[in-house]
């Protein structure tokens, strides 16, 4: 294995995950044979079932009357209930089959991360730095971000007792501000405890006075504390990047705006403008983006280029991202393998109506997403700039509404931002494409203990 102190291991995990494929490869035999015949006829139903579903979801989604939506939903709930059905038959019929084959989906896809993740911390021009605690840490908490998370788990006395100060946000004060006025006083690293969209505030002040920055996940999403590896679950053990390794990632910026995630103009801010948005988001959805999947509501009238030149004078959704994200399945994004990669990754979405967007969707979750008049995507390292015919463009900012006056000039700081993990905080295993035949023979090299080259 080239000098790969985990050689040995890696070895049997591919092994392991070989004979997982194994065991499914059994499993689905048994189910075929358990079914009687059963089998393809539950396929075909299920896949007929889901494209009726998201058929009648879709509609349900975007009309108007109320008689219309009701309908779509039970015709929904029948072919959900007859595919239940089937699957309760075959399911009895072929138990063993079924067990066997859930084992073995399940294995595969941990024994194969095993095999082909990372053995030790990640290298690269954001490499961890030895941990040099900081002497007067300070953290911003935010008593309401995540209905409360903060309070419900004690965490501004957890950090006082930590020997941490803390401030607790009130209405009215200003994060940057307070993060400022910390930092004269004396404070040499700066953390936010709370969601997304407070992050960027306290972390141009850390970039600037070029003190670490330290993300504790209480709100509600935290997309940023998921990309950097933090268990969004369990916020109170963040507080131990106070005293972790450092690491330095990419930021990026919008005019004078720093964002950590993403920038969202068009209709995805639109939605976050809404007063309505924090306390019902599925509601305010409802309310705002049918009328712009129809084509009722104009696009966004704006201008841009990519590297080759080509020109972008409308969009439905121009999200601007802090490097790239993956396309996951049938969501539009999904994490970012890195952040100290140094591009923007530009996204338009152009679809005008529901069907084109529905077709998109479709694309992307059988990973067949080209660019096309809908959709295009690209990363740059250098910068983007949107011209608009308007004083104030909404727009999202790490989910958080604001207004931006044009012209826009969006780029990235390479590893400009100094974080703090936890010493605990072990390597994100790699993404493997399971379904993937070039894992299948990445697998089989690892297992016959040839070097494992880059996939």
């Amino acid at each position: 294995m080239g000098g790969d102190p985990g050689g040995a291991a890696r070895r049997w995990w591919a092994r392991a995950a070989l004979a997982a494929l194994l065991v499914m490869a059994g499993g689905l035999a048994l189910v075929a044979v358990g079914s009687d015949g059963g089998l393809f006829a539950l396929v075909v139903g299920a896949v007929l079932g889901l494209a009726v579903v998201a058929a009648t979801g879709w509609w349900a989604f975007t009309t108007r009357r109320v008689w219309k939506r009701r309908l779509n939903l039970a015709v929904a709930a029948l072919v959900v209930a007859y595919v239940l059905l089937d699957l309760v038959v075959v399911g009895l019929q072929g138990a063993v089959g079924v067990l066997v084959l859930t084992a073995g989906v399940l294995g595969y896809g941990a024994t194969a991360r095993r095999a082909l993740g990372p053995v030790a911390a990640p290298t690269g021009p954001g490499e961890s730095a030895p941990a040099i605690p900081p002497a007067r840490p300070w953290l911003l908490v935010n008593p309401r971000s995540g209905g409360g998370k903060a309070e419900r788990l004690g965490l501004a006395a957890a950090a006082r007792a930590r020997g941490i100060q803390v401030h607790e946000l009130v209405p009215g004060d200003d994060p940057a501000t307070l993060a400022r006025q910390a930092v004269a006083a004396g404070a040499d690293a700066v953390g936010v405890a709370g969601g997304d969209g407070s992050l960027g505030l306290v972390a141009a002040v850390a970039v600037e006075a070029d003190v670490p920055f330290v993300c504790v996940p209480s709100g509600t999403r935290n997309h940023f504390a998921a990309d950097l590896g933090l268990d969004r679950a369990d916020p109170l053990a963040a507080l131990d990047a106070f005293a972790g390794p450092e690491r330095r990632i990419d930021v990026g910026v919008v005019g004078e705006r720093m964002f950590m995630n993403n920038v969202s103009l068009g209709a995805y801010a639109e939605l976050v403008a809404e007063p309505r948005y924090r306390a019902g988001k599925l509601t305010t959805a409802h309310a705002v983006l049918p009328g712009a999947l129809r084509g009722e509501r104009a696009l966004l009238q704006v201008a841009f280029q990519d590297p080759q030149g080509r020109r972008y004078q409308d969009v439905l959704v121009l999200l601007v991202a802090n490097n790239g994200y993956e396309l996951q399945g049938a969501a539009v994004l999904g994490a970012r393998e890195r952040l100290d990669g140094g591009v923007l990754q530009i996204s338009a979405l152009r679809a005008r109506t529901g069907a084109e967007l529905a077709g998109l969707v479709a694309r992307i979750a059988a990973r067949r997403s080209r660019a096309g008049p809908e959709w295009a995507q690209w990363t740059t390292t250098t910068t983007l700039r949107v011209d608009a015919d308007l004083a104030d463009l909404p727009a999202g900012i790490d989910g958080e509404a604001v207004t931006l006056a044009p012209p826009l000039e969006f780029r990235v700081l390479p590893l400009a931002l100094r974080v703090l993990l936890p010493p605990a905080l072990r390597p994100r295993a790699a993404r493997v494409g399971l379904r993937s035949w070039a894992t299948v023979r990445r697998l089989w090299a690892v297992a016959a203990g040839r070097a494992l080259g880059p996939g």
